[in-house]
């Protein structure tokens, strides 16, 4: 079960700017423990047990959204902060008016900067839920910001009802496999673009169309544009989670092609083509229309920036999917709590090419 610690410091994964990929771990001489005279009834201290892989975190954070030229400033504005946001572990210390009580099973999000690859945290009982009773933690670790940010997106724009047509950029991905079991979950239909070696796997998520954008016979966004030639076969929803700031992710221009007149989204379908990832600018305007109201984007395009404060009931939503069998995360591979574990974790996100979700064991259950 785990119980508060003793000694003031713990391990913990940092940057660093000195160590392969950014990232090393820390052997109790530099992390503080969350302390526990800072109660607060507002938070849970926990047991992390495993923690969840994300690109945004081998991208130091912010280094994702910032122009090229200032991610060294950004690598070095981050440097000794403690890595990570998704984490599953147990609760070793709450208020005494939380409903959450010592021992139980939880997982969440912490805020930007808090850190998650850890041996523990104190979470915003506001950012955490209890753990899918059905799948283990390391499962578990590998959910938070994919779900989170899939109800969310989906929620947004309409398509969390049966009969929505969606179609995923990425489905092999982190984000992907989880937005398509969602998608199904819902009663949407889905047509998924994934690369030919990952296009049975992806038909096992329950995908209703799969489009490889590496077949050498035909172009992917031929067929599809050929395939939404009429508003039945358009999409209610594009979900791109491929695009990003970095050139090697936008050399297939989707956004572009398959918004061009005409596209292949409904007329109705407004702001509809949603990426989650993007150049500086797609950040700047999210910025503009989450804290001014007012919206810069095209027509067509919406940038999808997730909301950790409040995303209990996402997490709770996620619960029961899970539990009810509707969606089960996939972890591609588990390191373990070393600097050579956690610096293969993020070889393996820049690489583009693991099927879901790399998580990182910090302790026995």
């Amino acid at each position: 079960m785990g119980a508060v610690p003793r000694t003031p410091f713990m391990r913990a994964a940092v940057y660093s700017i000195a160590a392969p990929q950014n990232v090393t771990v820390v052997e109790s001489t530099r992390v503080l423990y969350p302390a526990v005279s800072r109660r607060s009834e507002g938070h849970l201290l926990c047991r992390v047990v495993a923690a969840g892989v994300n690109p945004v975190d081998a991208k130091c954070v912010i280094a994702d959204k910032l122009p090229a030229r200032c991610v060294s400033l950004a690598r070095r504005g981050v440097e000794g902060c403690v890595v990570g946001f998704d984490f599953s572990g147990v609760v070793v210390e709450a208020a005494g008016t939380s409903s959450y009580k010592v021992g139980d099973e939880v997982y969440g999000c912490m805020p930007p900067f808090k850190g998650t690859y850890c041996e523990y945290v104190r979470a915003p009982v506001s950012q955490v839920s209890n753990k899918p009773s059905s799948i283990s933690h390391e499962e578990a670790a590998a959910l938070p910001i994919p779900i989170v940010t899939t109800i969310q997106a989906y929620r947004a724009h309409g398509c969390t009802e049966a009969g929505k047509r969606i179609l995923i950029l990425g489905a092999s991905g982190g984000v992907g496999t989880i937005a398509t079991q969602v998608a199904k979950a819902y009663g949407c239909e889905v047509t998924a673009v994934c690369s030919a070696r990952n296009a049975d796997f992806v038909t096992s998520l329950g995908a209703d169309h799969v489009i490889r954008y590496d077949d050498p016979q035909e172009d992917a966004v031929k067929v599809l544009r050929d395939g939404a030639s009429n508003e039945a076969g358009r999409f209610d929803m594009v979900f791109d989670t491929v695009s990003s700031h970095e050139g090697r992710d936008n050399d297939r221009l989707y956004m572009q092609r398959l918004t061009a007149k005409p596209s292949v989204l409904r007329e109705s379908a407004k702001h509809a083509y949603v990426t989650i990832g993007g150049p500086t600018s797609y950040w700047v305007r999210s910025i503009t229309k989450r804290f001014l109201g007012v919206n810069l984007f095209s027509s067509a395009h919406d940038h999808h920036w997730i909301r950790f404060p409040g995303c209990a009931s996402d997490l709770k939503e996620a619960a029961r999917l899970v539990d009810t069998k509707s969606v089960r995360p996939h972890v591609a591979e588990v390191v373990p709590f070393t600097s050579e574990g956690v610096q293969h974790a993020f070889a393996q996100m820049h690489s583009r090419r693991q099927r879901g979700k790399v998580v990182v064991k910090v302790a026995d259950a």
